[in-house]
């Protein structure tokens, strides 16, 4: 006998006479065997498939997403007795060596049996409690009338370090100009701050500019990995996803509060903003026609969309990573399995798609709603007209029935000589009726594969496509599978179906595939015959709205070519009209979360696998962050409200920072907190903690405006002071962590491609609206090729390119642009030669240092020193010296102004901040 099944046997046997056995105590019997053999996988060191074993409580609550692993009183129950009998060895644990000896999976079965009793203080380990990690504390800021450089000088203090004096006026203008705003300044704008260096005040300026949200913008786009395509393998544009964009800019712009910001992206149908929801779905997602049709397919692709949703909801507000806890309980954070599918329930209801844009562009559509009708019902009742002069039938529907007199039969066939759109021929389901019975009255479908009918057709459009033809006589509609026949090309096609035996048929129904057939025979073999009878033809029948051939090639019965012309003609106008009228009917449109319906049920997914379903769960948010205290049978917009509050209540402990963070980060190029998405405990902890607490609660008490958390920072000496490098600073915190100085830093794609503009005077400042392209395409598969040349659409600041996802701009990619294929809230910054490269020989950067040779002819006359001093106060805000001027008047006397400018735009004075 197999020792796995004598040890199944034991074990039973061992339950059965647990009524009589002695006592089983867990320090002297159960832990060694568990130390002995368990302890290496389920210990302190590992947690092998979640399960813990050196722990009580851990112990008991069991592994990732398979319930408890001990069920007292109940060995046969207990999957630890289970895995210890398996018989089989990929299933059986320990997974190495030998089975435990018989010895120890008796007193283990005896101990559960008896109740497993584990008294208190014997565990080997302390359980960690994930609850005490800093950031989920609450706030805790210091009292007293303190400001940043307060925290920032006790820190370096206490290392025998001091911040550098400050910056000089000329750089400290560029620096506030790019940080602010994305662009370089203006010369007058420097020379009037060196003249009164009043920071407070160039702030405020540059906060009230529109350029101010355009560069702001760029890095909320960068934390959600927003774009305007899917992502995956197809890659297929995302139409109007703009508009969410566009909402960015101007809240930022307006200094929207950021409660509300988060709010309106999480429940902005409630109060009216549609396009904010273009938030929740932001990420990668599937279309419907690149899932599979089988339910775990859809159900998986189902829950790939809503991790999505997670993910960008947790990480961009929250800073947590609780997209993690969807296969099993989060590795390092209080955040449990459940709590992951709590939360997913929260947007139950949510559904990817475009959805009507609210606002007074939508009042504009309205009013033109009626007179689009009009037209319609004008055309519609011409085009009847004409149908009822020439005696024609209705026009063919998409499930098309027609009647015949009885034939019997023994095959039948459709000849297609043309289809509505001109695509090759397509059908889903082809029925043919038998004549019906006198008794009853009821018709028999005889082209049906299961009564032996067997279709053939003149091509396939797929190699494979024959495997699924028996579908197009199966009986039924499937629009989930493929069609069934889809002709190899345009043009004359035919598909025909031998029966089994001879019947009697007088009516044939067939439902359209992937195009109409617009000119048709059906066609029978009469049983005994060898020539085809004709049936039905189409033309007889007036032309469908959607037939769009040439009217020289359509031939209606009783109607001559002239008034065959102006049917199409008219038809063509009533397309044109339908489409206009669904447009203005369905309003502006938006790629943003929809809503339909009531929320679906949401289940604790068993590691993750969308067709094993546990428990169902209500709407909540991790349990360690509090109660959204709503009802199981909330409403999707009551979920959403809910979460929204939840995350916008200033006792939050996580929002305010997070978000304070981010942007300490964008002003000093490293957050106080070194991962800004990742607050939890594999996170990092912040530099100055007590800094971060004091900036959010005064963040919050501002009333959470992030216009004056910038003028806070900015106005701070902190953020005024130089550059420049120190030796003993270096040796003591060589990463600037600790600011005694201000940290310099390359600049990001999008601001050098927009400096160049600007300099080069051909940045055009439109906003808003459709994007323009830096591809010879929107979407798709592949086949990418970068444009070489842009007219003034291209030469709008960079956040108004149409955003292609994982797929690299061009020349500026090199630069550290994200290609919005994962969330990106904090770029490198990379150096290397390809950039240098790049810029040198990009035709964009040469044809604008064209551009701005012209407008230094233009401003300087023909004095090429002049020339090189405009360049420099355009480039770099300053003068330069005169061994640069010398050696750039020679350069451009031996090479064209062009190649001056062209070295301008790859220094590092022009590339970095400093």
């Amino acid at each position: 006998m197999h020792r796995p099944l004598v040890l199944l046997i034991l074990a039973i046997a061992t339950i059965s006479r647990v009524g009589n056995a002695a006592e089983v105590d867990y320090v002297r019997d159960i832990r060694p065997i568990l130390q002995r053999h368990c302890y290496r996988c389920h210990g302190p060191d590992r947690q092998k498939s979640g399960l813990r074993l050196d722990i009580r409580s851990e112990a008991f609550k069991g592994g990732d997403g398979w319930g408890p692993s001990i069920v007292a009183g109940q060995a046969s129950s207990s999957p630890l007795i289970e895995l210890i009998t398996a018989e089989d060895p990929d299933t059986r644990m320990p997974p190495d060596g030998d089975p435990l000896p018989a010895r120890d999976i008796e007193s283990l079965t005896a101990w559960v049996e008896q109740g497993a009793v584990w008294p208190d203080g014997v565990d080997t380990a302390k359980l960690e409690n994930r609850r005490d990690h800093w950031s989920f504390q609450p706030l805790d800021p210091a009292e007293g009338d303190r400001c940043i450089d307060d925290f920032i000088d006790g820190k370096l203090s206490q290392v025998g370090l001091r911040r550098n004096p400050p910056e000089q006026p000329r750089i400290l203008a560029r620096r506030i100009c790019f940080d602010l705003t994305g662009l370089p300044p203006d010369p007058d704008v420097v020379d009037a701050f060196i003249r009164d260096p009043d920071v407070g005040r160039l702030v405020d300026t540059l906060l009230a500019s529109e350029r101010y949200g355009e560069r702001w913008a760029q890095h909320w786009l960068d934390v959600i990995r927003w774009a305007e395509t899917v992502g995956f393998e197809t890659n297929a544009e995302r139409k109007n996803a703009w508009p969410y964009r566009d909402w960015v800019i101007d809240s930022l712009n307006n200094d929207k509060p950021y409660d509300q910001f988060v709010f309106e992206q999480i429940a902005g149908d409630t109060v009216g903003e549609d396009a904010a929801l273009g938030f929740l779905v932001a990420g990668p997602a599937n279309l419907p026609g690149q899932v599979g049709r089988d339910e775990a397919a859809m159900r998986g692709a189902r829950q790939d969309e809503l991790d999505e949703v997670i993910r960008t909801v947790s990480q961009g507000v929250l800073g947590l990573t609780i997209g993690c806890a969807r296969c099993h309980d989060h590795k390092f954070d209080p955040i449990t399995q459940r709590d992951y599918y709590a939360m997913q329930a929260v947007f139950a209801g949510l559904r990817y798609g475009t959805r009507r844009w609210r606002g007074p562009q939508n009042d504009d559509w309205s009013s033109q709603v009626p007179a689009a009708r009009e037209r319609v019902e004008g055309l519609q009742a011409e085009l009847e007209t004409h149908r009822r002069r020439h005696h024609l039938r209705e026009p063919l529907s998409d499930v098309h029935s027609e009647s015949f007199l009885p034939v019997t039969a023994t095959a039948i066939r459709m000849r297609i000589a043309a289809t509505t759109n001109g695509a090759p021929a397509s059908l889903y389901e082809f029925e043919v009726w038998s004549k019906a019975n006198d008794d009853d009255g009821k018709r028999v479908n005889v082209a049906l594969a299961s009564k032996g009918a067997i279709p053939s057709a003149s091509s396939f459009a797929l190699a494979n496509q024959s495997r699924h033809f028996d579908n197009l006589v199966d009986g039924s509609v499937d629009r989930r599978q493929a069609y069934p026949w889809v002709a190899a090309q345009a043009g004359p096609a035919w598909f025909q179906i031998d029966f089994d035996a001879p019947a009697t048929i007088d009516q044939v129904t067939f439902h359209r595939g992937a195009s109409m057939p617009a000119d048709f025979v059906i066609e029978a073999l009469p049983a005994g015959g060898d020539a085809w009878r004709e049936l039905v033809h189409s033309r007889d029948r007036f032309p469908r709205v959607d037939d769009a051939r040439n009217p020289d090639r359509v031939q209606l019965a009783s109607v001559s070519a002239d008034q065959t012309k102006s049917i199409l003609s008219l038809l063509a106008d009533l397309r044109r009209a339908q489409s206009q009228l669904a447009r203005l009917s369905a309003g502006p449109q938006v790629y943003a979360a929809a809503f339909d319906g009531e929320p679906d049920t949401t289940y604790v997914l068993h590691r993750g696998d969308a067709m094993q379903r546990r428990d169902p769960v209500d709407a909540a948010v991790p349990e360690f962050l509090g109660q959204l205290n709503l009802p199981a049978e909330a409403t999707d917009p009551q979920r959403r409200i809910a979460l929204a509050r939840h995350l916008t209540d200033r006792d939050h402990p996580l929002t305010a920072r997070v978000i304070v963070n981010r942007v300490w980060q964008h002003h000093f190029g490293t957050g106080l907190v070194q991962t800004p998405s990742d607050f939890g405990r594999m996170g990092a902890e912040p530099s100055h903690p007590e800094l971060l607490d004091w900036l959010a609660a005064k963040f919050i008490n501002d009333g959470w405006s992030l216009k004056k958390l910038h003028r806070l920072i900015l106005t701070s000496q902190t953020w005024q002071q130089s550059s420049v490098p120190r030796d003993k600073a270096l040796a003591i915190d060589a990463g600037s962590r600790l600011l005694w100085r201000y940290p310099p830093r390359r600049m990001e794609a999008e601001v050098i491609r927009d400096s160049i503009l600007f300099i080069s005077g051909k940045l055009n400042l439109e906003m808003g609206g459709p994007g323009f392209d830096f591809f010879n395409q929107r979407g798709g598969l592949s086949d990418y090729r970068p444009k070489q040349l842009f007219d003034q659409q291209g030469w709008r600041r960079m956040i108004y390119a149409h955003k292609v996802r994982m797929v690299t701009v061009d020349v500026f990619g090199a630069f550290d642009c994200p290609d919005a294929g994962q969330m990106k809230p904090q770029r490198t910054r990379s150096i290397t030669p390809v950039q240098s490269l790049g810029l040198l020989n990009s035709p964009f950067v040469n044809r604008q240092a064209g551009f701005f040779a012209d407008r230094l002819r233009k401003q300087a006359g023909d004095d090429l020193s002049e020339q090189i001093d405009v360049a420099f106060s355009l480039a770099f805000s300053r003068q330069p010296t005169v061994d640069e001027r010398e050696r750039l008047v020679q350069l451009a006397s031996d090479h064209g102004l062009q190649q001056v400018c062209r070295i301008l735009f790859n220094t590092s004075e022009f590339l970095f901040l400093q």
